[in-house]
Parts: C-alpha cells; structure tokens; sequence
C-alpha cells in the first residue's frame, strides 16, 4: 500500500499579490503620464492574482515550488511572451497536482470537480497566444473568479454548489460572451439562476453585496456601454476582494463589504467624475490589503496560514 503523502502549504499566493499591486501601479501610473502601457499593466495585475490564488486553493503544496517560482518569474516580465509560458507552467502545475491527488488519499473519482476553475489554465495560455486582443484575455478570468465564488456563496449565501456539468450555463455565457459581447451584461443573471436555490440567505452582507455586483454592475453596461470595466470593477475585483478575504484572512470578511461598495462605485462615477473615479477603486485595493494584512508575514508565507490563525494554534497548544 502506498504510504499517503502530506500536503505542505506555502503562502504562495502572495508574492504574486505584491506583483499584482506593483502592477497596478503602474497601470494607474501610465493613465497619469498618458502613457500606452495602462491596459496592459492592469490586465497583468489581474492575471497575477489570478495566478496567485488559483495556486494558493488547487495546488499550494510546497513540491510544486518550482514551478511556482518560475510562473512568478514569468509573469513578472512584462512581456507577453512570457505570459504565455508563464500560463503553459500554470496549466501543467494543474496536470501535475490532479496527478498526485490519490497520492495525497483522494480518491479523484468522489471530488467535486470544477471545471470553470480547472478549465481557466488551459484558457490563459489560448488568450496569451492572442494578445493584444483584451476582450480574449477577460475569458479566463471570468472561468477562475465565477468557479471559486461558487463555493463562497455556497458557504455563506446557502447557494446550490453547482459542479461539473451543472456549471454549464455559465461556461457557455461566459464563451458566448466574447463571441457576442451583448451576452456580458446577462453573466451575472444566468450565474444567479444557476447557483439559485430556495434556502438562499440573504444574511452575509460581504457575500451578498459581490453578488449583487456581479448581477448589477454588468446590466449597467448595457446603458453605459463600456463592458470591459464591468468587468474589471463590478466583477473581477469584487470577486477576487470577496473569496481572497474569505480564505485568507475569514475573521475580517464582513468587513470587505467595503472594498465591494468602492469598487462598484468607482464603475458608476466613471461616467460622471471620471478624474476621481479611479481614487475609490484604489482606496478599495488598500483597504483590501489593510484586511489581509496578516498574511504578509515571513512566517504567514512560510506556512500559508494567516499569522493571526498561527497566533490562535499557538495559543491553543500553550492553554492547560
């Protein structure tokens, strides 16, 4: 019988948090200089959390630091090429980690598979090959963002837990959406209907408010017209502030209420005040970064555990 093997945890996600916010900045820099660098510099900063937490949820195990190394690398050099490579080594960390899971006592044939999740790898390397064509590049995130908040909603909202081929209607509006971009607005309604079921709760506020931005913020594309930052603002951040909060640092996730309202905000006065829209989206970001804080430590990275919660295990182990 083969001896089970335990998973070891790193706090890989952060280093590409950090790639991220330097990303952004440098977005939010290249508006200020009117530079020609912002679409790019934002959509890296988003593919690095993106990287980041995909890695931190599926596959942190500290075996795969390699490869998590060199995907870090990768994407940190703000050529396009390397972002495909960058996305060839995520997909086969993937193919690796799904490969060890009976290693680890899984059985993989009695596991929820998530296919929107799983699937958003092999979609990275296919809108990397197609650079610059942004809209392409929106498709992955949509797949990674849309699959992990099932479980969020799941948890807090009692939404159905859809998987596998449940999750179907939304990797078909998510496809058909690039191909008819006047599908997007709808995303959020055929995301709700689908993970709708008539125990929903409507007691979590944080989880609630980035449903509601996933369902709003893009049917009020369909009036402003501008759908890539729907996307951006109403859901990617939304989202990722909402399930990064959630599994990193859970004691404050109430309060990334938030961060959610700002970066809604930050779509709507675009249209109005667009010289200060962008300062709500950024207090979101730090105020975000304010809530996981305690992740940041050396030791936090090390294990993969929010210091707060090491401090609690600590705690516990030392009380009579």
């Amino acid at each position: 019988m083969n001896k089970i093997k335990e998973i070891e945890p790193w706090g890989v996600n952060i280093p590409f948090i950090f790639l991220a916010t330097i990303y952004w900045a440098l977005g939010t820099l290249s508006i200020l200089l009117s530079l020609p660098f912002h679409p790019y510099f934002m959509m890296l900063g988003t593919y690095a959390l993106y990287f980041g937490m995909i890695q931190r949820l599926f596959f942190p195990a500290k075996n795969y630091l390699s490869l998590h190394i060199a995907s870090l690398i990768l994407l940190a050099i703000p050529l396009h090429y390397f972002q495909i490579v960058a996305s060839v080594i995520l997909a086969t960390t993937e193919i690796w980690a799904l490969k060890d899971l009976r290693s680890y006592g899984y059985n993989p044939k009695k596991l929820p598979i998530n296919a929107l999740v799983l699937s958003s790898p092999f979609a990275s390397i296919i809108a990397w090959l197609f650079y610059p064509n942004y809209w392409l590049l929106i498709i992955p995130i949509l797949l990674y963002t849309l699959g992990v908040n099932i479980g969020v909603f799941s948890a807090n909202l009692r939404t159905r837990p859809v998987f596998g081929l449940y999750q179907l209607p939304i990797f078909l509006i998510i496809i058909l959406s690039y191909f008819l971009p006047i599908l997007f607005p709808f995303i959020g309604v055929i995301y709700f209907l689908t993970i709708y079921r008539r125990i929903f709760t409507f007691k979590n506020t944080s989880a609630i408010s980035s449903l509601l931005s996933l369902i709003i913020i893009p049917l009020l594309s369909l009036y402003f017209g501008d759908y890539v930052h729907a996307f951006t603002l109403g859901i990617m951040s939304t989202l990722f502030f909402s399930c990064i909060t959630y599994s990193t640092s859970r004691y404050n996730y109430d309060k990334i209420i938030a961060s959610i309202l700002l970066s809604d905000l930050a779509y709507v006065l675009r249209f109005f005040y667009f010289e200060i829209s962008g300062i709500f989206w950024i207090i979101a970001l730090l105020y975000f970064l304010y809530l996981i804080k305690d992740n940041f430590y050396l030791t936090s990275i090390k294990l993969g555990l929010s210091m707060k919660f090491i401090r609690i295990q600590k705690e516990n182990r030392e009380s009579p």
